[in-house]
Parts: structure tokens; sequence; C-alpha cells
């Protein structure tokens, strides 16, 4: 029997403008241990396309239609385990009878095919409750009843509830709250990295200041003089120049 370690992780999720938003601790698997055919199998899961995210958020900016963003608390512990992995006792765990390893029920953060559980746990979920996954990009789910579209775009552990009824973007909501822990974070405003800005005429902009001003940070740039351009503007050179 093969046994996989775990580890205590600490998770800071950031809002907006890059502050801290709360602090967040989590037994994290030694995914690197998994051996291929024994701990796990298949380990794909789908990415929603940044041309579905424009897509959705332009359909909804031209038929004015709500934005609201759902967050899945740990969704990953949805994930029930298909294959047999066992652990380690993490440290400063207690446990009564004589014991020396776990059997890992739930996909645990960082087993390789944590993600994948994830995903089929939801999509089997959403598709159950009348949505179909679309041929387009998989994270996009549609459900259409009398005449009245909703949209549901998962990105990781992320929703986005969009339709032209706000009945039925209720119902969808409350629907998923019936399966899986979450938290309405109201209208969108920031996702995947991308802040969505109303603009006065009416249309919207992805802005990615926060990614950019990041990179900077992180190669000590951030107190660097900015400039438009490296030369000016229309400049020509000449071969002797």
């Amino acid at each position: 029997m093969h046994l996989r370690g775990v580890f205590r992780a600490a998770k800071l999720p950031r809002d907006q403008d890059g502050s801290i938003e709360k602090y967040k601790a989590r037994l994290v698997s030694k995914g690197f241990k998994q051996k291929y055919g024994i701990d796990y199998t298949e380990t794909f899961s789908p990415l929603v396309k940044y041309v579905t995210l424009r897509m959705v958020i332009a359909i909804t900016k031209y038929f004015d239609w709500p934005q609201d963003q759902l967050d899945v608390v740990t969704a990953f512990l949805y994930g029930v385990m298909k294959e047999k992995v066992y652990c380690v006792i993490p440290e400063g765990v207690e446990m009564d009878g004589d014991f020396d390893c776990l059997e890992l029920v739930k996909a645990i953060y960082g087993l390789k095919q944590a993600s994948r559980v994830w995903n089929e746990t939801f999509d089997e979920f959403v598709c159950s409750i009348g949505f179909e996954a679309s041929a387009f990009d998989p994270c996009l789910y549609i459900k259409v009843v009398d005449g009245h579209c909703v949209l549901v775009l998962v990105y990781v552990d992320d929703v986005l509830v969009t339709g032209s009824s706000l009945e039925l973007i209720a119902q969808t909501k409350a629907d998923l709250k019936t399966r899986f822990e979450m938290t309405d974070s109201g209208k969108c405003t920031f996702v995947l990295g991308i802040e969505l800005v109303d603009e006065s005429d009416g249309s919207v902009t992805m802005c990615q200041r926060r990614y950019v001003n990041d990179i900077l940070k992180r190669f000590g740039m951030d107190e660097c003089k900015a400039i438009a351009s490296p030369v000016e503007f229309e400049y020509s050179a000449c071969r002797k120049q």
C-alpha cells in the first residue's frame, strides 16, 4: 500500500485592489508523490475560454442582464474519490485506535485529479437541474425555459449566473445552494484576474491593471518612470542612423 503525505498550506485570497480579503488554511495533499495508474488516471479538467468570458460579458451588457457571481466554498471537497488513495495521518491529529494511515474519501486540494473530480461533480449536478453544456465551451451551461435563457459560467470554483429572467436566475442560484455551500458576491466586478469596469456609454472595459502591477512589483519595476512608447511616436529611422 502506497501512503501519500499531506501538509498544511496557507492561502491569502485578495480582492480586486490586491489587498488581503481573508486568511485561509488548508490541508493539502503532496500530489507530486502520486503514481499514475495507482493513485490517479485522468487529470484533465476544462477551463473556461477567454473568448467565452468576453462573449458572455458582451451579451449581458447588450441585453442589460444582471451578472451575479457566486463562490463555492472549498469546492474540491465536494468531489468524491474513485481511486483508493491512502495518506499518512496529519501531524497533530489524534486518532482513536491503532491507525497509521487514512483513506481519502474526498478529493482534497493538491491531488492531481482534484480539479477533474470537482468539475465532474459540478457538471453532473448542473445538468440534473436542466442545463446543457455548450458544445463550444464545456464550462458554459445553458438553460431555456418558456423563451427565457439562463447562462451559468464556471471558472474553477467561481460561478457567474446571468439570464433574461430574474426569477430563473434566483431559482438557479437557489438550486446551486442546495448542493454546494456558496457565497454570493453580488454583481461580477472581478473575474480571472480581470477587472470589469462599466463605462458611461454603457460599454464595459476588461482591465488587467492589478495583473500588470503585480508583474511590475515582482521584477522590482513598480517605481519605474512610465513612458508611452520606447521611441518617439511616428519616428522613422534611416539606414545611416
